[in-house]
């Protein structure tokens, strides 16, 4: 079977690596110290041209172009610019990005004292000082000094209003502020027993419709009312509040409802005073309002429900500490007292 087997000539055998190592004899740089042309090239200046430069369209400038590529096309070198340097700054000088070789900036330019904006800021910051030296006044126990720095910061406030309203439009009314010093004027003209003026103070705002809590104002004129023993419109401002304030604030309506049945007590509405005091204690149980339900239902004369109101009575937490050990309620010192007021 060799025999049928017949080799091709050597001469037409591929050559897997022919053209790989063939390159443009232009390239070959082993003879180039033998090439005349190039070592005449290097000695004269022919070999130390400069990069021909092309001009942008539409610029009077011009560019070298970079022949790196080969395509002619101009590149523009700007980048150096955004980087903060100048062509100062390329041909040796410091590197100053922030111009501080220009020198100090500028003084800032002075406020204008005289200026109906600038007068408009001192009055506001004069009136801020006058109610915390109210308050600080109050706090010391000098309620005379208290009340006249309120009423000097409520005439200043007036001013800045009326200035305000001259100078620029309504809405840059500081409401905050006007708030402020209309409830610290009523709050120590009732620490000085003005009640009259502090209820007309209080008025101011309740009545006033840009102020949005306002309406809670109405328990101090209610516990104005109440030391008037004015118990009717107590109770009355009383109700109005706690139509204002939200059943999230569980605490505040608590206390508000206590002041309403203490008014009912009052009055001698004992059965008003017990179904305040009867929700109270449904709600959240404390003693005050335990032993108030009990007074009223020995002012009854209901045996019954007195047992049941003395019985939620003692099951009230004390929250008191008796360094962990325990008290029963006969040994209390609390429920011996109520058992003795009985």
């Amino acid at each position: 079977m060799m025999q049928n087997v017949h080799l091709a000539p050597e001469e037409d055998e591929d050559d897997l690596y022919s053209g790989y190592n063939d390159y443009n004899p232009t390239f070959d740089t082993e003879d180039l110290e033998n090439d005349t042309a190039f070592q005449q090239a290097a000695r004269t200046s022919h070999g130390r041209r400069p990069p021909v430069t092309a001009k942008i369209p539409g610029t009077a400038t011009s560019r070298p172009i970079d022949t790196a590529f080969g395509d002619g096309v101009s590149r523009p070198m700007t980048a150096v610019q955004a980087a903060g340097y100048t062509k100062a700054a390329i041909r040796g000088s410091l590197f100053d990005p922030l111009g501080q070789a220009r020198g100090p900036a500028p003084p800032l330019e002075m406020k204008n004292p005289d200026s109906s904006e600038e007068k408009i800021r001192q009055l506001e910051k004069k009136v801020n000082e006058l109610v915390e030296e109210s308050c600080i006044a109050n706090s010391c126990g000098d309620l005379k000094l208290a009340l006249e720095k309120a009423k000097e910061a409520g005439r200043k406030e007036r001013v800045l209003v009326r200035q305000r309203e001259q100078t620029a439009t309504s809405e840059s009314i500081n409401l905050d502020l006007t708030y402020s010093v209309l409830f610290n004027l009523a709050s120590q003209y009732a620490a000085n027993e003005m009640y009259a003026e502090a209820l007309n103070t209080y008025q101011v705002i309740v009545k006033n419709k840009m102020f949005n809590n306002g309406g809670r104002l109405k328990v101090n004129m209610g516990n104005i009312y109440l030391k008037q023993r004015n118990y009717s419109k107590a109770i009355k401002f009383y109700r109005m509040a706690l139509d204002q304030i939200p059943s999230v604030h569980k605490d505040m309506r608590i206390k508000i409802m206590q002041n309403i049945g203490v008014a009912f007590i009052k009055t001698g509405q004992y059965m008003d005073a017990v179904s305040s005091f009867e929700h109270i204690m449904s709600l959240s149980p404390n003693l005050k309002a335990g032993f108030n339900l009990l007074v009223c239902y020995f002012a009854i004369g209901d045996s019954e429900q007195m047992k049941k109101a003395f019985q939620k009575l003692i099951a009230v937490p004390l929250e008191v500490d008796y360094d962990d050990k325990y008290v029963s309620p006969n040994d209390d010192p609390h429920t011996n007292l109520l058992l003795e007021a009985i």
